[in-house]
């Protein structure tokens, strides 16, 4: 009953009770209007009823139709504003989806082509975990910071994850007492455990 709308089935319940009422009317042999009781309609005030019924229904169909049209035409127009807040002048421009594709595709078309280089990267985990054993091997002890210090964004997170795997692999250590101390890199040595 919620999904239904009951005004508009009953409407239309009594639209097609009506119908069948003048169609078995018209199939049988009309009675004499002596017989037909006091105050019901004949079948003709039936139909003309239903005729101006039915008449009322095309007009207001015609006008939902003239109206959806108008309403799609509408939304192809975008107002605004004529910029003097003191007129009242409204400009209306139709946006045509179609034109507006095809400005895209020829802007498109004549823009200057871009140069596309695909950058190699300076720096790879191999010659980081080579240049970090390199330095813990000959410093001895070297903070993290220092062998970031030359570096940009990419050559630190490469310096770093090659820490990691080098202290995965147990060939670094590492101290940092605490977690705002600076990280140290040491030597890995089997009998010693550095890490904290």
């Amino acid at each position: 009953m919620d999904a239904l709308d009951v005004e508009v089935a009953a409407e239309y319940l009594v639209i097609a009770a009506t119908l069948l009422y003048l169609k078995s009317r018209s199939l049988l042999p009309a009675l004499p209007t002596e017989f037909l009781p006091e105050g019901e309609e004949t079948p003709e005030e039936v139909e003309e009823r239903l005729r101006r019924r039915l008449v009322v229904y095309s007009k207001y169909k015609g006008v939902a139709v003239e109206l959806r049209v108008r309403a799609d035409e509408a939304r192809a127009f975008l107002y605004r504003d004529g910029g003097d807040p003191s007129t009242d002048l409204v400009q209306r421009y139709r946006i045509l989806p179609d034109k507006l594709a095809a400005a895209l595709l020829a802007a498109v078309r004549s823009a200057k082509p871009e140069k596309r280089t695909i950058a190699r990267d300076r720096f790879s985990m191999a010659r980081q975990m080579e240049f970090v054993t390199r330095t813990v091997r000959e410093r001895g002890d070297v903070e993290f910071r220092e062998l970031c210090r030359d570096l940009d964004r990419s050559g630190i997170i490469a310096t770093f994850l090659a820490i990691l795997e080098l202290i995965r692999q147990r060939r670094l250590a590492y101290r940092q007492p605490a977690p705002a101390d600076p990280l140290r890199l040491l030597p890995f040595i089997p009998a010693d455990v550095h890490a904290n």
